[in-house]
């Protein structure tokens, strides 16, 4: 009172006259040697002083003065609680005294354990107290606590019937009290029975009803809200005001120490996952062992198990801790429901978010066995897991979540057989599920991939490094086939060589299976131009397999072709063409000639043949290519486009644009009538109709195809990824032609920037867009720059292409040359 008092700037005797007592009153009180005799004199004190809500509270606290004339709360007020005012705000708006009482007002939060529902509630109860005329709290988890809690109202309302000996006369005579009264506030607090909540309500109330409980499904009882974890910023504050280290006095710490202890706090929320039980129990441990926050997540990667079963000095507020909650919460639904539990334990080894169902329903149809035989039985195991709150359905995707330290503690109560057993299940269940993009052409499989892929990421990473399990290794090879599909080659090239290891283990390094990953690994390292790591792979492949099944065999054909691409794409032809004619012999003895993999080994053959400028040579194999697949697959099939846009490249590249041109419009015309509008194979076409255009001087045309497939492949692939920057690259190529520089040099710095970060920055598609930069800035007479990018260009083309390639020659002849008028200008 007396710090109120004097930050208004009012002495006692003003205040003692505005009171009407004497001066002698407001100096006792203030000494605390006696209080005011009635709620009402403090509320006048409150006025007169002008005090906020918040301050009004406080006096009254600190007068011993009840916030209603009934209060009856277990619990002080939460001092560290912190955010959540957006609920608040909800609660005191649906539960204001102020509506018509002629309906009642009834609401709930709901949520997982340890979410923080009965400190809302709590909070809610202080904060608006004096807006009821009661406030009571009921302990609803049992029956025996609930009829404690009206025990203990009855005997606080000095009802009759405290005493009574028969609980249901008690219970009676607080329903009748709750009818005949209005403008309460009931809080029924952790209502685990529905039923049993139902059994004391009563029948008829002027009031309101708070409640708080796992079940999100209340029926007629009352609306719900859900409670997800605390913000971001919220739950940092929380954690620095609860561990102590943000006080009254935090502005007189160094800014530099405040943003560490917000770095730190924020590592702390993520793993965490924003649960306030799990950061209240880590910022007690933080204050009464004095660590650091970072010291804390420092331990807690070796020593979870221990530091989320333990709940603190001092922490009374929750009767349990993380692990406690959360082992409880699965007893019970293992008592209500096994399968729904069998479930959990599933879901722990998968990654938290969007888990989809479909992962645990049988598929007759592609006789793929599941946990449960149809979506009715997975509808009844959610609904025993949503009871508790232990996911989150979403039913627009028909996907679910759970929080991931409901994960944490199912797997740290597990043993090592049974983590080896949950872990085998759920790779049998990704490998099922999983559909396998490399017998398919087309986009359709791309989304159900991109559904498993983050849960096949997480449950690879879990298994032990000593895993010798081929069913994981099968797994992660079609993840890998899809992200390589995808372009996405870092997150491919590592499940590669994840699962090269497991078989590896299991098979040993001599086995077929094994030397036919390492091909997909080489081509993977062929493809981001790593060609030193891809040959000895390719190699060791092709002497294994010829050594198991001799050298004509078929297996033998792919990572012969391989190797051919290596040398071929370092320009090293002489190397390269024996291999893919020994490879197309194997596919002609093995397959037929006619068979549609000869005709992508004649392609491949031509390809090396086009590179030499033996053009009639590249012209017969290019035509026997496309004959075998008119007469395989037929004139309107996908795979013709490939072999149409071929020719027409050839053709284009001879200088006979006309008839470039009807190879190059076939090309475009079956690929969207086969593939749709919108495959990124069709945008390869149109950008090989763009380049004959542009050369052929024919810009409108080309810049619209260009923009086409631009469009397709922004759409439908990654925005970053490689098939663009081929498209980027040949607009910028028009623009400098067109002498829209200021266009040119914007493209030529994107293709640039994605090259680099996709394909890497000694890759030879990287070199190329450096030396057409060049070209470039060489046109605008800025020599420097063209100098330095020519020469980047071409110290790329010697480590990748090697000295003698024709492109190092290019880049060779055009550092010289600029070399030299740099000099001149000088």
């Amino acid at each position: 009172m007396r710090d109120f008092r004097t930050s208004k700037h009012i002495s006692q005797r003003i205040l003692a006259e505005k009171l009407g007592v004497h001066r002698n009153t407001i100096g006792s009180w203030e000494q605390g040697n006696y209080l005011p005799d009635s709620k009402s004199m403090v509320l006048e004190l409150a006025r007169q002083l002008k005090l906020s809500d918040v301050e009004l509270r406080q006096l009254l606290e600190a007068s011993l003065t009840v916030l209603s004339p009934h209060w009856s709360v277990p619990y002080q007020r939460n001092a560290f609680f912190t955010g959540r005012e957006t609920f608040l705000d909800t609660l005191h708006h649906k539960l204001r005294t102020d509506h018509a009482m002629a309906l009642p007002q009834s609401y709930a939060l709901h949520g997982l354990g340890g979410i923080g529902k009965t400190q809302i509630a709590l909070e809610y109860a202080y904060r608006y107290a004096l807006e009821y005329s009661a406030v009571f709290w009921i302990e609803a988890e049992t029956i025996e606590s609930t009829l404690a809690s009206m025990s203990h109202i009855a005997m606080h309302l000095q009802l009759p019937e405290r005493g009574d000996v028969d609980q249901q006369r008690m219970v009676a005579a607080v329903q009748r009290w709750l009818t005949t009264n209005s403008a309460w506030l009931l809080i029924w607090d952790n209502v685990e029975d529905l039923d049993l909540l139902q059994r004391f309500l009563p029948p008829a109330y002027q009031g309101a009803f708070l409640i708080t409980t796992r079940n999100p499904v209340l029926g007629t009882l009352a609306q719900s809200m859900e409670l997800p974890p605390m913000m971001l910023e919220e739950a940092m504050a929380f954690v620095l005001r609860r561990a102590r280290l943000l006080q009254e006095n935090s502005s007189r710490e160094p800014h530099s120490q405040v943003s560490l202890w917000e770095e730190e706090a924020k590592a702390l929320v993520q793993v965490m996952g924003g649960l306030p039980l799990a950061l209240d129990q880590a910022s007690a441990y933080i204050e009464e062992s004095g660590c650091s926050i970072a010291d804390y997540l420092h331990h807690y990667i070796d020593q979870r198990t221990q530091l989320l079963d333990r709940r603190g000095t001092f922490g009374k507020d929750h009767p349990h801790t993380v692990t406690a909650t959360f082992s409880l919460a699965y007893t019970q639904v293992k008592q209500h429901n096994p399968l729904a539990a069998d479930l959990l334990c599933l879901c722990a080894w998968l990654y938290a978010e969007r888990i989809p169902e479909e992962l645990f329903v049988s598929d007759p149809d592609h006789a793929r066995p599941a946990l449960v035989a149809n979506r009715y039985q997975l509808d009844q195991m959610i609904v025993t897991l949503r009871t508790f709150s232990l996911v989150q359905r979403q039913s627009d995707t028909q996907t679910f979540s759970l929080h991931r330290l409901v994960q944490v503690v199912l797997q740290e109560e597990m043993n090592e057989p049974e983590r080896a057993t949950w872990q085998q299940r759920v790779i049998h269940l990704l490998n099922m599920a999983f559909p396998a993009v490399a017998s398919h052409t087309g986009t359709e499989l791309w989304e159900p991939c991109e559904r498993l892929l983050p849960h096949v990421i997480i449950s690879a990473a879990a298994v032990p490094d000593s895993c010798q399990d081929q069913e994981l290794a099968e797994l992660l090879l079609k993840a890998a086939d899809y992200l390589h599909e995808r372009s996405r080659y870092k997150q491919a090239l590592s499940l590669y060589q994840q699962a090269l290891q497991i078989r590896e283990r299991a098979s040993g390094l001599e086995h077929p299976a094994v030397a036919s990953l390492k091909s997909q690994l080489a081509h993977l390292y062929r493809v981001l131009g790593n060609y030193a790591q891809a040959e000895p792979l390719f190699q060791s492949a092709v002497h294994v397999l010829e050594q198991r099944f001799g050298p004509k065999h078929l297996e033998v054909a792919y990572p012969l072709e391989g190797l051919a691409m290596v040398y071929y794409e370092q320009g090293k032809y002489e190397l390269a063409e024996p291999l893919q004619q020994r490879a197309l012999q194997i596919r002609e003895q093995e397959r037929g000639s006619e068979h549609p993999e000869v005709a992508l080994a004649l392609n491949r053959l031509g390809n090396i043949y086009y590179e030499q400028g033996k053009y009639e040579l590249t012209e017969r194999v290019y035509q026997r290519a496309l004959q075998i697949r008119e007469q395989t697959v037929g004139p309107e099939h996908f795979r013709i486009a490939s072999s149409l846009n071929n020719l027409g490249n050839l053709y284009r590249e001879q200088g006979k644009y006309e008839r470039a041109e009807v190879f190059c419009l076939r090309a475009v015309r079956v690929a969207e009538q086969t593939l749709g509008a919108g495959h990124p194979d069709l945008a390869v076409m149109l950008g090989s109709l763009a380049d004959l255009y542009r050369e052929w001087g024919r810009y409108p045309q080309a810049e619209e195809l260009y923009q086409r497939a631009l469009s397709i492949t922004e759409q439908a692939l990654d925005p970053e990824h490689p098939a663009l920057a081929y498209h980027l690259h040949g607009l910028a190529l028009l623009c400098r032609e067109q002498g829209d520089y200021e266009h040119a040099e914007a493209l030529f710095q994107r293709t640039l920037q994605i090259r680099e970060q996709r394909l890497g920055q000694d890759h030879p598609e990287t070199a190329q867009t450096l030396y057409d930069q060049a070209l470039f800035h060489q046109l605008q007479g800025q020599l420097g720059k063209a100098s330095s990018l020519a020469e980047r260009a071409l110290q790329i083309r010697l480590r990748s292409l090697g000295n003698t390639h024709p492109k190092t020659i290019v880049s060779r002849t055009l550092a010289a040359q600029l070399e030299e008028k740099m000099r001149c200008n000088t």
